[in-house]
């Protein structure tokens, strides 16, 4: 089994290439906008989280409690889609999502910007000029940069973030996937009886941890569950005795 996260630049074509390697491989193909629809099976609603998700973050606002529960819930989620079998994910946010799963590809889909002022003309079906087009990708960009900074301390999309990089406009699509489906024959990337052993820790401390996040009455700002020597533990602190109180009733 493995997992494919395709992160790219708006325009870049990482939908179509999602999809084309989905249907080569015979592989799930999960989007973000999946993963959010089942994040209401946690108790975030549409409304709340396009509410954590826009609103504007200061210094001290990051580990807004809201938001940190729509990551939280998006992990468990994705990871229930992860025990089902192979996929592919697209989504910007997935490596961080899938931190600490094993065999994960980690594939960024970067092209040129000319690259993406075409394709964005093409689906508006030559609607938009290339001036207006470029102004545009521009905008998004720097939104998602102002985005990504604030909540990871991070720039927007970085080659040496990925374990691959794909280039729309210098390969084609075929080739792009004739490339990933070669890479994931490497032995990081096989199934072992360990990986599965592994997966399965973690959506089980995913799917805990969203349930904790879950307890109206329980402050979990610095709760964390993480594996330890093949065991699931709970670590940080609590605000109260109530809080630790609230927690271990969901291990009874």
């Amino acid at each position: 089994m493995a997992i494919i996260t395709l992160s790219r630049w708006t325009f870049s074509g990482g939908r179509e290439l999602g999809q084309k390697i989905s249907e080569n491989l015979g592989y799930r193909f999960v989007s973000r906008d999946d993963i959010i629809s089942k994040t209401a099976g946690y108790g975030m609603s549409g409304e709340r989280m396009e509410r954590a998700r826009r609103r504007r973050f200061g210094f001290l606002q990051r580990f807004d409690l809201e938001w940190s529960h729509y990551l939280i819930y998006a992990r468990a989620a994705l990871t229930k889609e992860i025990r089902q079998g192979s996929l592919v994910y697209l989504g910007s946010n997935g490596q961080a999502l899938l931190r600490d799963f094993p065999n994960v590809l980690n594939v960024g889909v970067m092209a040129d910007m000319e690259y993406r002022i075409d394709n964005l003309i093409k689906r508006t079906e030559y609607v938009v000029d290339r001036k207006k087009a470029r102004k545009l990708i521009q905008e998004i960009d720097e939104k998602k940069a102002r985005w990504s900074r604030t909540l990871h301390d991070d720039r927007l999309l970085d080659p040496g973030d990925f374990d691959l990089v794909i280039e729309p406009g210098q390969t084609t699509l075929a080739d792009a996937c004739d490339l990933i489906h070669a890479t994931l024959e490497q032995p990081k990337y096989q199934t072992t009886y360990k990986s599965l052993e592994a997966i399965d820790l973690l959506t089980v401390a995913a799917e805990l941890r969203a349930r904790i996040a879950m307890k109206d009455d329980v402050i979990d700002d610095d709760v964390n569950v993480e594996i330890q020597d093949g065991v699931i533990v709970i670590g940080g602190s609590v605000h109260s005795a109530e809080d630790l109180e609230g927690i271990k009733e969901l291990l009874d």
